[in-house]
């Protein structure tokens, strides 16, 4: 029971932070986040409400059940938010609340009347697998498309910043996995008939989901820097728009123009230093808009925004390694002298462009 207790406890305390959040960073999506996590202690509230508060437990149930179809809707809603732009509420976003519409006027319906709730109590263990089964399929659909759209994300976000930490939102990306994971345990254990096993196993479970998200939530930045003007232009760059089509709307003589400025401000002011840069910071040094500065960098240089950047780092991070008097630097140092936002970033890009590690290659140069 008191375990019970601590899973309510840190479920509301997420949708407490998270909420406090959207204020700052990431608005629409944190909120639907927030509305997710309290979904889920009521989850384990309203048994405990049930039990102490109503002798009957079907008025309580039918929102239990109706509340269970909610959650796959508000993760989808608050990925959705997480990956596009502009946030707002589109009108097909309805259709992710008929499942949970139809199974509350089902339970309703079946506590309308005496005759009916006896058809209730008498097959109730039936109406129960079917709520089940419903609940799985519904999560299944839900989570393909989560799954598309976060895998979309991590293409896209590199058009947007040069440090995927914080940003890239692989942490949702690998949670959304675990629970196909739950549910082949939970059919394991109904076949085995130890469901109390799976109660415990599923209760501890969640219970470290909800510490493993409320970690990455607190970490998490914004994703999307750009003005609400420039939304529309950068999310015009779809494949549906080829290069011809696009060398129409920006002049050549601009784009040079566009890239010498770049290749000037790079060299003199070294922005790439902030781990944190962003394709909209960039834009408003260059005063261009960042759909324009995009298109830039990917026909000039062939080459994405995260990659672009990267580049003046590792060159940075060479000189420092070169450097006699930078070598009291430990490579944490060079990592984020350089502008990396992690060790393990700098190692993974240093070895694929330059052929050794940051230390093989110090050694190399100090021989």
């Amino acid at each position: 029971m008191e375990f019970y207790f601590m899973q309510i406890g840190v479920a509301l305390m997420l949708a407490f932070v998270t909420f406090s959040l959207s204020n700052r960073i990431n608005k629409s999506a944190n909120r639907y986040l927030a509305i997710l996590f309290g979904a889920i202690s009521l989850l384990f509230t309203l048994p405990l409400i049930g039990e102490y508060f109503f002798e009957e437990w079907f008025g309580v149930d039918i929102i239990l059940e109706s509340i269970k179809f909610l959650i796959p809707s508000f993760l989808y809603l608050s990925v959705y938010h997480f990956v596009n732009m502009p946030n707002h509420f589109l009108k097909k976003h309805y259709l992710l609340f008929i499942p949970f519409i139809m199974v509350v006027m089902v339970w309703m319906f079946l506590n309308s009347t005496e005759t009916n709730r006896l058809f209730l109590e008498n097959n109730y263990e039936i109406l129960d697998a079917f709520s089940i089964i419903a609940l799985f399929l519904f999560s299944a659909i839900i989570f393909y498309f989560v799954i598309m759209m976060l895998f979309k994300h991590k293409k896209n976000v590199l058009k947007l910043h040069a440090n995927k930490q914080g940003v890239s939102l692989n942490w949702l990306y690998n949670l959304i996995f675990v629970f196909p994971l739950l549910l082949i345990i939970h059919l394991v254990f109904e076949l085995s008939s130890e469901e109390n096993y799976f109660a415990y196993f599923s209760n501890l479970m969640l219970f470290i989901i909800l510490f493993y998200s409320g970690f990455h939530i607190v970490q998490q930045r914004e994703i999307f820097e750009l003005k609400p003007k420039h939304i529309q232009a950068i999310e015009s760059e779809s494949p549906q728009i080829n290069d011809i089509k696009k060398e129409e709307l920006i002049d050549k003589n601009l784009r040079l123009e566009i890239a010498n400025k770049l290749e000037k401000l790079m060299e003199e002011e070294q922005p790439f230093l902030n781990k944190n840069l962003s394709l909209s910071t960039l834009s408003d040094k260059l005063n261009t808009r960042t759909h324009i500065l995009s298109f830039v960098i990917n026909t000039n240089y062939n080459v994405n925004f995260y990659t672009y950047v990267n580049k003046f780092r590792l060159n940075y991070s060479k000189s420092l390694l070169e450097n006699p008097k930078k070598q009291h630097l430990s490579m944490e140092g060079v990592t984020f002298e350089s502008g990396f936002g992690s060790k393990s970033t700098f190692n993974t890009l240093f070895k694929k462009h330059i052929g050794m590690t940051p230390i093989q290659y110090k050694k190399s140069k100090n021989q």
